[in-house]
């Protein structure tokens, strides 16, 4: 067995749900408490979020560029018991629970790396290795990291992707989401249902009007939760719906949004109920050319180990988001973990020591 598949299987049984991710911290620290040069910094993230554990920094000081390689510590749930499987050269949870590779693939990758860095000897740029916390949550521990850790980064590569080894997603979506809110009117659905208003009879007519789900090949939208009433026998007086749209496009994000607004408002208007949202913009998308260093450098590395380059669009964002949102270049790598967030959450052995070759020649590529 191969150290980085050791690693990815000693990590992948420890539980780390967002904001409980103390022990593959300290998992992390143990490992590299071999390097006595080494530093792990915990910044304050853990307290902000009221968390166990704050995001680690490991800097290796070497010339330039400034390479920072990201990868978060927790997971989606069922987490508690993970009994990582290896048969036929594919890892799988037992199926009662998620296997972890996302990103816990990343993890091993990074460690790895460290030990490529701290034990051969060839030159090499500077690196920052940054185990996340809570990416799982809406990216608040990228979101939190205090700038002075990315003040002199040139290139961030966040180990995080789908796709088969070589895949970059260079296309990420826009988002917003929030709350739309019916407020109608009670009344004793038995005795004088006319004198109240159902904001769920509302909010269903303001809903047809919409198209929700697949809206064009950039565009998608969705409710996803609906709260609201109290009991059978009381016409609904509040209902609340949680909405998510996303596009590749932020004009038709907003001309999306405004639409559902415009509907509601007057949808509301006609039965005499009341309209509250509160509809917020997330983290932006971003679109890179191929042909931008920070991915040329990433091709190079990849035709030297003869796999196969392809940018890709993912529907959903990462971390390598919040960071261009920060200004700096950020790009999110695949490390062929499939059918994430799932029970039947798999990896193969051979794409962890790929992609670990891969990363290998990029620390010799960038300029």
């Amino acid at each position: 067995m191969s150290e980085i598949v050791k690693i990815f299987l000693e990590l992948a049984k420890i539980p780390s749900p967002s904001k409980k991710e103390r022990p593959v911290a300290e998992y992390i620290k143990n490992y590299l408490a071999k390097y006595p040069t080494i530093e792990v910094l915990e910044d304050r993230t853990g307290q902000k979020i009221d968390g166990n554990c704050g995001n680690l920094i490991v800097k290796i000081p070497g010339g330039s560029p400034h390479i920072l390689f990201d990868a978060h510590m927790d997971t989606v749930a069922p987490c508690d018991a993970i009994n990582p499987q290896l048969k036929n050269g594919v890892i799988t949870s037992d199926g009662t629970s998620i296997l972890g590779a996302d990103d816990k693939s990343g993890l091993a990758l990074m460690l790895a790396l460290i030990d490529h860095l701290m034990t051969d000897d060839f030159p090499h740029p500077t690196c920052t290795f940054l185990f996340t916390v809570c990416e799982e949550q809406s990216l608040m521990g990228a979101k939190l990291l205090e700038q002075k850790y990315l003040d002199s980064v040139d290139y961030i590569y966040v180990l995080d992707g789908e796709g088969p080894i070589g895949t970059a997603v260079v296309k990420t979506p826009h988002g917003c989401k929030g709350t739309l809110k019916v407020i109608g009117k009670e009344a004793h659905a038995g005795v004088c249902p006319e004198e109240g208003i159902n904001a769920f009879v509302v909010a269903a007519e303001a809903v047809s009007a919409l198209s929700i789900g697949r809206i064009d090949g950039e565009t998608t939208c969705n409710i996803g939760v609906a709260q609201g009433g109290t009991v059978t026998n009381v016409v609904m007086g509040e209902l609340s719906l949680q909405f998510e749209a996303r596009s590749f496009s932020p004009q038709k994000l907003e001309e999306l949004t405004n639409h559902v607004k415009e509907t509601f408002a007057r949808v509301c208007q006609q039965y005499g109920a009341q309209f509250e949202e509160t509809l917020q913009l997330g983290t932006p998308g971003y679109q890179l050319a191929d042909t931008v260093p920070i991915l040329t450098a990433f091709k190079k590395a990849c035709e030297h180990e003869a796999v196969v380059y392809q940018g890709a669009a993912c529907g959903g964002g990462s971390n390598a988001n919040v960071y261009r949102m920060r200004g700096i270049n950020a790009v999110n790598l695949s490390t062929n973990m499939q059918n994430i967030h799932s029970v039947n959450e798999q990896i193969a052995a051979a794409d962890l020591e790929k992609m670990l070759a891969v990363l290998k020649q990029l620390l010799q590529k960038v300029n």
